[in-house]
């Protein structure tokens, strides 16, 4: 994606950036510390706006955020999908440990939203996008902070939108993954051809040089004198190797991310915090492998 628009951040905190690829038909608006907007253009002419945000943390300034959204409301009549960290929830349901939200706070998020015509999409996943990972559960919070909204022309254009919130790996947030799914009757699928590959994880495990050289001494032996067909013969073995031995440790990372996904959807206690930080080191373990 080498097409990009940032923001600095502010110290430690906040920041934004905003990627695109290739042949992306994007042109951005306007930015802030607390958005990045855009509108996208199909190939077809057809224009829909796109708005990155990360809202206000500080209780006494998230007015700023709310204004900020009812502004740019004003500048364009265009099928509108906004998405991002908006620092703050729609309902007490959507948040779970430490304090009580205030009702007031989260009262000016759902009035702005509406003034704005802008509704929530919805989610397949874990309830919970944003934790403090606190070690202590008297401590331990998870929040609803992230999420995506559009506007009811957005949501006629893309009726079939499915919004993911995924795995947050190394952060405390879950990533927001936006599918738009299909508009009309555009198809979007193509038939792709697959072709095995060198996969990039083989070098890091310890036996991986000595079956290339099994692979090879055997492939070498059977008279192949074409260096195409030892590579495609030796890529085979690789495969074997990678589907027969290798495999199992798939099926452990597998095991570790499930077992960690239903840790995370748990009641909080300090068993389950303990259980999430014993998982996610042996996951990072696993995956490095």
């Amino acid at each position: 994606m080498p097409n990009m628009v940032t923001m600095d951040s502010d110290g430690a905190s906040g920041g934004l950036a905003m990627f695109w690829r290739r042949g992306i038909d994007v042109g951005v608006k306007s930015f802030s510390k607390y958005h990045i907007d855009s509108v996208i253009k199909e190939e077809d002419g057809c224009e829909w706006r796109f708005t990155g945000v990360y809202g206000e943390s500080k209780c006494e300034m998230k007015d700023n955020t709310w204004e900020m959204l009812r502004t740019l409301k004003d500048l364009f009549n265009l099928p509108w999908l906004c998405s991002g960290d908006f620092n703050e929830i729609l309902f007490s349901s959507e948040k779970e440990g430490g304090s009580p939200w205030a009702e007031s706070s989260t009262r000016k998020f759902r009035l702005a939203l509406e003034d704005c015509d802008l509704h929530d999409l919805g989610f397949v996943g874990d309830p919970f996008t944003w934790r403090n990972n606190h070690h202590m559960a008297s401590r331990f919070t998870k929040e609803r902070l992230d999420r995506a909204v559009a506007n009811t022309a957005w949501r006629c254009l893309f009726p079939l939108v499915r919004v993911t919130n995924g795995d947050p790996r190394h952060s405390n947030h879950r990533p927001i993954i936006i599918d738009v799914g299909s508009r009309g009757n555009r198809e979007w699928s193509e038939q792709v051809e697959i072709l095995p590959k060198f996969e990039a994880k083989w070098p890091e495990e310890d036996d991986c040089e000595q079956q290339v050289m099994r692979a090879w001494e055997r492939v070498t032996q059977e008279g192949s004198n074409s260096l195409v067909k030892v590579q495609r013969d030796v890529l085979r073995d690789l495969w074997k190797w990678d589907r027969n031995v290798l495999g199992d440790l798939e099926k452990r990372i597998n095991c570790v991310k499930k077992e960690l996904e239903n840790c995370r959807r748990g009641a909080i206690s300090q068993e389950s915090v303990n259980r999430k930080h014993l998982l996610r080191y042996k996951l990072e373990r696993l995956q490095d492998q």
